[in-house]
Parts: C-alpha cells; sequence; structure tokens
C-alpha cells in the first residue's frame, strides 16, 4: 500500500513539474513576441496615468494625467508600485506577471482541446503568430502592461471553465476581466451568457444545466456568478459615468471625437488598414474548414459557439456602421463600444488551437498533404521558428542599439530620448511644454507636464472635447483634423505665443528641421541636431 502511494505522489509531483514547464514555454512565446523597449505603444498612456493616481504630485498639472479614469482597478493595483520604482521597471515587473497570467489563461482554455504537452506549446506559437496576422481592427493581446492585457488573461481562463462546461466559473471570470477593461469583459460576459443559452437550446446538458434540472444549483455556482457580475459593476458603472454630468450636446461632439478623430482605426469599418479585413475573414474560413476535419466533443463544440458568438457580434457592429450615412450620431454611439475586439482575438485563438488539433493528427495530416504527418509538422515548426527569429530583432537584449521602442514610433526615437533625458535634468519640475504632435512618451522620460499629446487622449466627454480644442489650437492651420502640422513653432510665431499663453506653456520642444523653426520665439536652451529645447518666457 506503502508503495503505491508513493507512486501515486510521484506521479503528482512529475504532472506538476510537467504543468509548470509547460507554463513556463508558452510565458516564454508570450513574451518573445512582446518584448519590446520600454515603453510600448500604450505603457505611455496607461503607466504614467496609474503612477499619478497613486502620487498625484508626480507632473502635476498635468492636462491628461487630471481627466477621469476609466480603468481604475488597474490603476489602483499597479499605482503603488509605479510610484515607488521607476517607470521602466514598473513596465518590465508588469509585463512579465501579464505574460505569465495570459499563459495560465491560455493553458487553461486549451488544456481541454489539445491533449499533449507540445500540442498546446504549438498552439501557443500559433496564438501569437495568428494574433499579429489575421486580425480585423488591429486588437492586440500579447504586448505591453497595460489593463487589457490581464483582462484578457481572464478572459481565457473563463474560456476553459466554458470548454468544461463551468459556466458559474466562466462567468466569475469574465466578471475580473470587466473590471479590468469593461470592454474586453464586458464583450466576453455577454458572450459566455449567449454560449450558454445556445447549448440550453440544442440540447447540451453543462454542469449548471443538470444542476437546474435537478433544483440544485449550489450556493458555490450562486456565489461564483454574484461574485463575477458584482466585479463586472465595479468596472462598468465607474465608466458610465465618463459621459454623466455633461450636455446632449457635448456628449455626441465627444462620441465623434472618439470614434471619428482619435480610435476610427479600431471602431469604424470603413477607416480600417488595408487588407485587414480580407485577412481576418480568410482566417474564420481556414479554421471553419479544419474545424470540420475533427472528431466531435463537447469542449469544442462549446468553443466553437463561443466563436460564432464573437462573429455575430462582429457582423452586428458592420450593421451599426452601415447606419453611419444616415444616423451618424446613434451610429457613433454605439461603435464606440468596440464591437470587433472580441473576435480579433477569438478568431486567432480558435485557429490556433483547431490547427495544432489538426497537426497531431496523424490520420487527418495524411489526407491534408501527400508527404508523412511528421514533415507536416516539422514544416509548421520551422515557420514558427523563422517567426520567432524575426521576433527577435525588437528584443532590448544588453548591447544591442537601435530598436527604437513602439511608443517613440512618430518621433526620431535616440534624438527623442536624449533631449528628454536633458529635459528631466536641466528644467524646473513644474515646467509645462509644447511638445510635437508625435511626441507619446514625453511625460514618461521627463516628469513633466505637457499642454496635450495626441496619444494621451482622455476617455470622459468633457476632457474629450477640450482635447479636440487643444489639439486644433497646437497644431491645425484650418481649424479642422487633417493634415495637422507636427509642431506648434510651424504655425508662427505669435500663434505659438497665443497657444503658450492660452494654456500656460513656459518652455517648448520643437524639430529641428519644422518649418518657420527660424522665427522660433524665446531662448533655444539645448539642442542635439534634431531638437532643441526653448524657455518661452524670461
Amino acid at each position: 500500500m506503502r508503495g503505491l502511494i508513493d507512486e501515486s505522489g510521484r506521479g503528482a509531483r512529475a504532472g506538476w513539474l510537467v504543468a509548470a514547464a509547460e507554463w513556463l514555454l508558452i510565458t516564454l512565446a508570450f513574451a518573445a513576441a512582446g518584448a519590446w523597449p520600454t515603453p510600448d505603444v500604450n505603457e505611455a498612456v496607461y503607466l504614467t496615468k496609474a503612477r499619478h493616481a497613486a502620487d498625484p504630485d508626480w507632473a502635476r498639472g498635468d492636462f491628461f494625467l487630471e481627466t477621469p479614469a476609466a480603468h481604475g482597478v488597474f490603476y489602483r493595483a499597479i499605482g503603488p508600485l509605479a510610484a515607488r520604482l521607476s517607470l521602466d521597471q514598473t513596465a518590465w515587473i508588469g509585463r512579465l506577471i501579464g505574460w505569465g497570467l495570459l499563459a495560465a489563461g491560455f493553458r487553461c482554455a486549451i488544456a481541454p482541446l489539445l491533449a499533449t504537452t507540445w500540442g498546446r506549446v504549438l498552439a501557443a506559437l500559433l496564438f501569437s503568430f495568428a494574433l499579429r496576422n489575421t486580425t480585423a481592427a488591429g486588437e492586440w493581446v500579447i504586448g505591453g502592461c497595460e489593463a487589457k492585457v490581464f483582462a484578457w488573461a481572464a478572459v481565457l481562463g473563463g474560456l476553459g471553465e466554458i470548454a468544461r462546461g463551468r459556466f458559474p466559473a466562466a462567468v466569475f471570470s469574465c466578471g475580473v476581466a470587466t473590471a479590468l477593461n469593461p470592454i474586453v469583459g464586458g464583450w466576453s460576459l455577454l458572450a459566455t451568457v449567449a454560449t450558454w443559452l445556445v447549448g440550453r437550446m440544442v440540447g447540451e446538458r453543462s454542469e449548471v444545466a443538470h444542476a437546474i434540472d435537478r433544483k440544485q444549483v449550489s450556493w458555490i455556482a450562486v456565489g461564483l456568478i454574484a461574485a463575477g457580475l458584482a466585479a463586472a459593476a465595479a468596472g462598468v458603472v465607474p465608466a458610465l459615468g465618463l459621459a454623466a454630468g455633461v450636455d446632449a450636446t457635448t456628449r455626441v461632439e465627444a462620441t465623434r471625437i472618439y470614434v471619428v478623430d482619435r480610435l476610427s482605426h479600431h471602431l469604424l469599418p470603413r477607416t480600417f488598414a488595408d487588407g485587414m479585413v480580407a485577412r481576418h475573414v480568410l482566417a474564420v474560413a481556414t479554421w471553419w474548414l479544419l474545424a470540420g476535419l475533427l472528431p466531435a466533443a463537447a469542449a469544442r463544440r462549446r468553443i466553437a459557439t463561443f466563436t460564432g458568438v464573437a462573429l455575430t457580434i462582429s457582423l452586428a457592429g458592420l450593421a451599426v456602421a452601415a447606419l453611419e450615412p444616415w444616423a451618424p450620431a446613434a451610429a457613433h454611439g454605439l461603435l464606440k463600444y468596440y464591437w470587433f475586439r472580441l473576435a480579433d482575438v477569438i478568431v486567432p485563438l480558435a485557429l490556433a488551437t483547431t490547427l495544432a488539433a489538426v497537426l497531431g493528427d496523424d490520420a487527418i495530416c495524411g489526407r491534408l498533404a501527400a508527404c508523412r504527418p511528421g514533415v507536416v509538422r516539422g514544416a509548421a515548426i520551422g515557420l514558427l521558428g523563422l517567426d520567432l527569429a524575426v521576433q527577435s530583432l525588437h528584443w532590448p537584449l544588453p548591447g544591442r542599439s537601435g530598436v527604437a521602442p513602439r511608443a517613440d514610433a512618430k518621433v526620431v526615437a535616440e534624438p527623442w530620448a536624449e533631449i528628454c533625458q536633458w529635459v528631466r535634468t536641466h528644467v524646473p519640475a513644474d515646467a509645462c511644454f509644447l511638445t510635437p504632435r508625435g511626441a507619446a512618451s514625453f511625460t514618461w522620460r521627463t516628469d513633466r507636464r505637457e499642454v496635450v499629446s495626441w496619444k494621451n487622449s482622455p476617455q470622459d466627454a468633457a476632457s474629450l472635447v477640450e482635447w479636440r480644442r487643444r489639439i486644433l489650437d497646437c497644431f491645425s492651420r484650418s481649424g479642422s483634423m487633417v493634415e495637422l502640422e507636427r509642431s506648434t513653432v510651424s504655425l508662427g510665431p505669435d500663434r505659438l505665443r497665443e497657444v503658450a499663453e492660452r494654456y500656460g506653456a513656459d518652455h517648448a520642444i520643437v524639430p529641428l528641421d519644422a518649418p518657420r523653426i527660424e522665427a522660433m520665439p524665446g531662448e533655444r536652451l539645448h539642442d542635439n541636431g534634431t531638437y532643441a529645447v526653448y524657455r518661452l518666457r524670461p
């Protein structure tokens, strides 16, 4: 008997070690795609906001940082860390935690679908590749430290519960996701309920269905659902309050700014980048054809239903967008809810897991390709290895130079970092700057406030209208949002003085190749051949 117990214990330990190794490999697969230099695209937005929430004296008076927050749970969680460490350190710690949680959620989601460790690791690599190449609206999951990374980790965990037929746990997980990011979690919560209802209609006997039929719903299930809804309310209620306290005209204008001027590339299908919708449709068709080759299973059927619900939400978003010419205010008011975000992630997930299952089945591989299954698998692994090699080019390895943070894609990265470091060292802490329109990391790099940044756009209605006013004042000749100048100096010295006076700016960073730079008022304090710092007031 003791021998049997010892053998069982060794088997359990071996199972845990295999699971831990699998989780680590998936984490590394995600890190390979997300390991860009700091700050990443949205880190300069979310982590500065989190730091200011924890330490209001930091960059006090900055227009964006003092606008109402839409992701208060995330800011409260990460803010104390950002206030104690540098933003770069906070970003890397948050990334590592985020990638690890994504890996745990991903493994939970696909464990009922793929039986082998190598199949699950292969699915993770395929998922990373598909996320970067099959989205319609440009959604991403694996990247920097921001609220939606953690929200997607919770959604993936919820998908695993859906695959197992444990819907109360899925509701709880998606409720947590909603607290972190109301859009990510909210659509996932809706799709979870819809998936359960579809299962009931086709007679599927989930854990909850059996319990309802027996009239023996457990208090644990009730508690999970209640806790999930309470968590969701913690995210949704503050988000709904962002449009409160303003008149209807301001709300309509703020929504138009949000959907048309600022985030049309995610929200308005007519502005999506060329080819993105087509490749998304191709991914859906490929998933559908491959899924038909696999044997029926309850877990696959549930995930397929969830994927179908996500695609239905996208189709409804297209129908809403089609109303724009006739009812623009109503269409914009609905489109601001990111109708295409859920499918942008679930389709790559469904495609990756289905393709991994097909590659793991010798009979199906033999039918699809006129060669041995091992050759097909080897080719797939080789292509993914090539993708990994390409991704390694942006890793910020020690001694490597010339890899720019994605937040600095609209500036000349190295001179921009140098000029910001000079400002941080030599300019008073309470200074207020006019910065180039493409600058996204100024506050991150300098600890100083700025008049306005294109990237750092608020989310409440009143501040959005004010943000547009500032953008037009600083960069527009015509009073419209088209053909904006790179720098306020290009509008002439009189306009620059007027803007600086209106918004309390006493310094400016200007590109030295900007038109009319020779008429720049004030005293030049420093330049590096690409950018210059000016003091605008004596």
